[in-house]
């Protein structure tokens, strides 16, 4: 706990000029912002180590003093931001899904919707691999039923801004005619998203039976040009859509 001030030093700082007091810009942090900062960061790792804990061990498997002594901490504090192992959780869950969705804002639709849909693929396949964690997580959830995010005020109100980019790229296809008219986006989305996530959940077992690694830089890639040549020969038109097999 920081040293109380004396009244001697408290009196002195007051009977100072205005000028002779750095403020925060000039000084450095305050006392509050930089207990804030600490409280910030203890967060971060208290987070981090959830994650890893919760996708490594579920929500039944994972204990709270593990992921206690993974952040650097003392369990009360996990109880003192989170209150109990559910919230704790969910709050898990509002991460990965705000991860998910900043990556997803991140994406500049081009202008041509074929190369859109290539690009946005890719682009959704490179979340995937590069972050297992959140899969596990995912899978896990469906195994509750998707009980905790039904309970979270803030997952139940999600949006993944993928559904929209989806819907924009396909109408705008369409309406060039370089997209098939009776393609649905919904079905076009659950590919993109089916594709890429069975791959990484299922990369153990399939790489056993298929005797590989298909986390090979290789293969990771060569699965991503894959997933784009199934949406589109599905979507394109005609001889567009013939061309590519």
């Amino acid at each position: 706990m920081p040293e109380r001030s004396s009244s001697a030093a408290r009196n002195a700082r007051s009977a100072a000029p205005a000028h002779d007091s750095p403020t925060p810009a000039e000084g450095g942090p305050t006392r509050r912002r930089a207990r804030r900062e600490h409280s910030d960061l203890l967060e971060t790792r208290i987070l981090a180590a959830a994650i890893e804990e919760f996708s490594e061990h579920g929500f039944a498997g994972a204990r709270i003093e593990r992921v206690s002594a993974a952040a650097g901490t003392v369990d009360r504090m996990l109880y003192y931001y989170y209150g109990n192992k559910e919230r704790l959780y969910q709050a898990v869950l509002a991460k990965i899904y705000e991860d998910m969705i900043a990556a997803q804002r991140a994406f500049v639709t081009p202008d041509d919707p074929v190369e859109g849909m290539r690009q946005l693929v890719m682009h959704s396949w490179d979340h995937y691999h590069a972050h297992p964690h959140l899969v596990r997580l995912l899978m896990n959830e469906n195994l509750l039923h998707g009980r905790h995010i039904r309970q979270s005020a803030q997952l139940e109100r999600t949006t993944l801004p993928l559904v929209q980019t989806v819907e924009t790229l396909l109408r705008s296809g369409q309406a060039q005619g370089v997209f098939r008219p009776d393609v649905s986006s919904e079905h076009v989305l659950m590919t993109i998203m089916s594709l890429g996530f069975f791959y990484v959940a299922n990369q153990y077992t399939c790489s056993r039976w298929l005797e590989v690694d298909l986390m090979e830089a290789v293969r990771i890639e060569a699965w991503g040009e894959h997933i784009c040549q199934v949406v589109l020969d599905h979507l394109q038109c005609g001889q567009q859509g013939a061309k590519r097999r």
